[in-house]
């Protein structure tokens, strides 16, 4: 938990410079740790632990934020992006690309769609899938966790009547 929040203060620096700067090691470890120790401890953890903690942090200081409002209500927005990953075999199974007529892009691409405050950017949640899966039904994945009170505007791109029905 520490660390996720000295990563809020100290976003200029890398990971490994924050590492080092919190002195975290390894149990009966030197002080400084590898880069590749950083990668070895969040591959430990696992992708829920990951954005279990993301999801309760985000929960946590949207609570405790006193943002802008409009008619009493917080702004909020949806929005899209893609991401390009590594190229391996497995972020190609996983993930999946584009492709034209003659094959598949040169990186594998993931689809975000994230939940986000207007007034500060702050991200509250946030859905990730294959490159082929579509922003709307991503956004659906956001709807239970959208804060009472507020109105989440969202572009052209995202029309559709099931998600407005959501």
């Amino acid at each position: 938990m520490w660390s996720v929040i000295g990563m809020s203060f100290y976003r200029q620096q890398s990971v490994w410079e924050l590492a080092n700067h919190m002195e975290l090691m390894l149990p009966g470890k030197k002080k400084l740790v590898a880069p590749s120790a950083l990668v070895q401890g969040r591959q430990r953890l696992g992708v829920q632990s990951m954005k279990n903690s993301f999801q309760m942090m985000a929960e946590h200081y949207y609570k405790q934020a006193d943002f802008e409002t409009w008619c009493g209500l917080n702004l909020l927005a949806v929005d899209g992006v893609v991401w390009r990953t590594q190229d391996t075999p497995e972020n190609r199974l996983a993930f999946g690309s584009p492709s034209n007529q003659r094959d598949d892009t040169s990186f594998p691409q993931v689809r975000m769609v994230c939940h986000m405050e207007l007034t500060s950017h702050q991200l509250i949640n946030s859905a990730f899938d294959r490159y082929q899966n579509s922003e709307i039904k991503l956004a659906e994945e956001l709807i239970q966790s959208t804060p009472d009170h507020s109105l989440t505007i969202f572009d052209k791109g995202f029309y559709s009547l099931n998600l407005v029905y959501q």
